[in-house]
């Protein structure tokens, strides 16, 4: 992955996490991490599994009910749903490729808070809207409006209960 749409990625994630307290970075096998701190692996695949919806940016893993702390994403998913957007009024070939890697990162760090949403309310279940919602359509996705991507008042009493349970902290920030 290039590293600008990396760096565009992980903004996106973080400021839509950053909204619930949740503090979202990248690490290296380097980092001794830090108290409380929970760790995901994220993997990119080539291709999606035929057995995912086919609009599927990208998934996480559940066993006996219990995510997985692995997230994998599909970039040639995510690069299809930038290619096929209009974005400000310009075509995909009408980008800059700087302009292009920054939307493809906002578009990825979406998708990845939404898959980190699954793993931290500890729930396979899509809502109607925000960001757990199960599809998003490619303007939203590509769009500045980053409030489409909320969760739910529900979703955030859930995720603070989560947070307390898993983190051991009695404030999950």
């Amino acid at each position: 992955m290039r590293s600008k749409i990396e760096a565009s990625a992980m903004a996106e994630v973080a400021r839509i996490w950053a909204a619930y307290s949740v503090d979202v970075r990248a690490s290296s096998e380097n980092d001794e991490g830090r108290d409380g701190a929970v760790r995901l692996a994220v993997v990119l695949a080539d291709y999606r599994p035929k057995h995912l919806a086919a609009g599927a940016l990208g998934s996480i893993l559940f066993i006996d009910g219990v995510p997985r702390p692995a997230i994998v994403m599909y970039p040639k998913t995510i690069d299809a749903v930038v290619s096929s957007a209009t974005v400000v009024g310009l075509h995909d070939r009408q980008l800059t490729t700087e302009f292009r890697d920054v939307i493809v990162g906002r578009v990825f760090g979406r998708a990845l808070a939404h898959e980190i949403g699954h793993y931290l309310l500890r729930s396979r279940n899509h809502s109607h809207e925000g960001l757990m919602r199960a599809l998003q359509s490619a303007p939203d996705l590509v769009g500045q409006d980053r409030r489409l991507f909320a969760l739910s008042a529900d979703q955030v009493t859930r995720l603070h209960s989560v947070l307390t349970h898993i983190t051991g902290a009695d404030n999950p920030s």
